[in-house]
């Protein structure tokens, strides 16, 4: 009896781990889908740099999943979004680095897209999001 107890709890656990991993997912495919509209806008139509086209998708980008996954994905309305926008920002900025720093080394030394770069920096930058988000910006409390 215990032990049945305790599988229903932890299949729980999991399918609502990958329940909420699955809309985290679907956020940021859509947030991929602004992120390249508006870098291919920014560098294709207005011709901007490479770095400049990152920086403004990734600021217009951020405001989505910020508002996106607070609301959609964990829910977390009811804590202080002050709080939130708090840690996000730093979640944001340590990813942006990345980004960066990933999109230069694709450019710079490989010769290869920013496009291809930004493929890239978001496999890095994925689940280190999601476990920060989860845990601590958006901090869901689990149901037991």
């Amino acid at each position: 009896m215990i032990k049945d107890l305790y599988m229903k709890i932890s299949d729980f656990k999991i399918s609502n781990h990958f329940f909420v991993f699955l809309k985290f997912g679907l956020v940021g495919g859509t947030t991929a889908a602004i992120y390249f509209l508006v870098m291919w806008v920014a560098q294709s139509v207005l011709m901007l740099y490479y770095v400049i086209s990152v920086s403004v998708a990734y600021l217009f980008s951020s405001v989505f999943h910020f508002l996106a996954n607070r609301h959609y994905t964990f829910g977390a309305v009811k804590d202080r979004h002050e709080r939130q926008l708090i840690r996000y920002l730093t979640v944001w900025l340590f990813n942006y680095a990345i980004t960066l720093a990933i999109v230069g080394i694709c450019v710079e030394l490989f010769h290869l897209s920013s496009y291809l770069g930004v493929c890239v920096a978001v496999v890095f930058t994925t689940l280190i999001s999601y476990a920060l988000s989860r845990y601590w910006v958006f901090k869901i409390k689990e149901n037991t």
